[in-house]
């Protein structure tokens, strides 16, 4: 699994309730989870002016697009 990082963009998978669902938002900050083990971190991420703090477990990195490679 990829680390992430301050600045990474992600977007929320698994997490059906959450009100962030299929926005793509930006990491503030990361700590650890005082509840689960040190290798699961808890992110502060802003989906567009709403802050939610969410486990990089819940998280997936956004693919950029390329602009020279082919949309289909």
């Amino acid at each position: 699994m990829t680390r992430l990082k301050v600045g990474d963009r992600v977007y929320i998978r698994g997490l059906v309730q959450s009100d962030c669902l299929g926005l793509t938002g930006t990491i503030l900050e990361i700590s650890p989870s005082a509840l689960f083990p040190p290798r699961i971190q808890r992110c502060k991420v802003d989906f567009n002016g709403k802050i939610r703090r969410v486990l990089d477990v819940h998280l997936v990195p956004a693919i950029k697009q390329d602009e020279s490679a082919p949309a289909a």
